[in-house]
């Protein structure tokens, strides 16, 4: 049975999940809203990325829209309120990309606290060992874990061969999965204060927008670092420029942004004490491949009226 899918990404390694369906592939680039609900049309389904938002004037005028799919955990330029009052179901791949987002976030700390990044650029411009790029280690560390979900749990796995103790903050999980990694539940302040590095891995939502301003970073203080591979705006970017200029904190490692990709003149993106990247963190050929399949397969069984399994639904009630 043929369908009308609209994609916002190439399908490239989803060929096999849409071969049967009637697609049109439009560049992975930010739209505006006149012009991407121009695009969707008549679309019954949407496979999409992060670049654009689905809010409810978007959704509210694509009238046969039945399902939206979005490979990766996070939804949050998708209204789900909005999908489920219309009736359109919400796909993703909750904690598919875990493993890579702790394999990177474990590679990443430690290029910063190693200074690999400044040690490689000293060695292309003639340079040679020196104490200033000594570093320091993760051994007898306390090391805060802020969300301590899929990625969160993966990443405390990694790093509990290096560090000496873990403080995490999640209000909504048991203390039988803080045990799991041998760690000690805290308030925020708590691990904030008490950490030599904190590791943030939570979702976008009011509660944790902007849950990391000025106070709070200057809670954490001069010889903590400060890691986020959750999203941008879940750190004040005013606030977190003005702690890597005035030593608040020592550093930082930043995956991702407020906006994607950032501006060129963007002040992260100066600072010597901040090690950043394009948002990679869930990204390898395996993960990436496995949540792209998915997604797709579980767009298409929608759209045939078939089950899918729930964790893959962001808005079950709809089904």
């Amino acid at each position: 049975m043929n369908h009308e899918v609209l994609s916002t990404r190439s399908i490239d390694r989803v060929e096999t999940a849409f071969a049967d369906v009637d697609t049109t592939v439009i560049p992975k680039r930010r739209y505006e809203r006149e012009e991407l609900i121009s695009r969707i049309g008549e679309a019954r389904g949407l496979f999409v990325h992060s670049e654009n938002t689905f809010d409810d004037v978007v959704i509210d005028r694509a009238p046969n829209l039945e399902a939206i799919a979005k490979p990766g955990s996070g939804i949050d330029n998708i209204d789900l309120d909005a999908a489920t009052e219309a009736g359109v179901v919400v796909l993703h791949t909750p904690g598919m990309n875990a493993v890579a987002v702790a394999e990177f976030t474990v590679g990443a700390i430690l290029a910063r606290l190693r200074r690999l990044p400044e040690a490689q650029a000293h060695l292309a411009e003639g340079g040679w060992r020196s104490e200033d790029w000594w570093g320091t280690e993760l051994r007898g560390k306390t090391v805060g874990i802020v969300g301590l979900g899929a990625a969160g749990m993966e990443t405390a796995t990694r790093l509990d061969p290096f560090c000496e103790e873990f403080l995490v903050y999640d209000p909504y999980v048991d203390d039988d999965r803080v045990a799991a990694i041998d760690g000690e539940s805290a308030s925020l302040e708590e691990v904030l204060s008490a950490s030599d590095l904190v590791s943030i891995h939570v979702r976008l939502t009011p509660e944790t927008r902007g849950m990391i301003g000025a106070e709070e970073l200057a809670t954490l203080g001069p010889d903590a670092y400060l890691v986020n591979t959750s999203r941008g705006p879940v750190v004040e970017r005013e606030a977190l420029v003005e702690a890597l200029e005035s030593g608040t904190i020592a550093g930082a490692v930043l995956d991702v942004f407020h906006e994607e990709p950032p501006d060129a003149d963007d002040p992260i993106l100066d600072q010597d004490t901040a090690f950043t990247t394009p948002h990679l963190a869930g990204a390898t050929t395996e993960t990436r491949t496995q949540m792209l399949n998915v997604a797709a397969e579980n767009l298409i069984a929608v759209l045939d009226g078939r089950d899918v399994p729930t964790e893959y639904v962001a808005n079950p009630s709809v089904l």
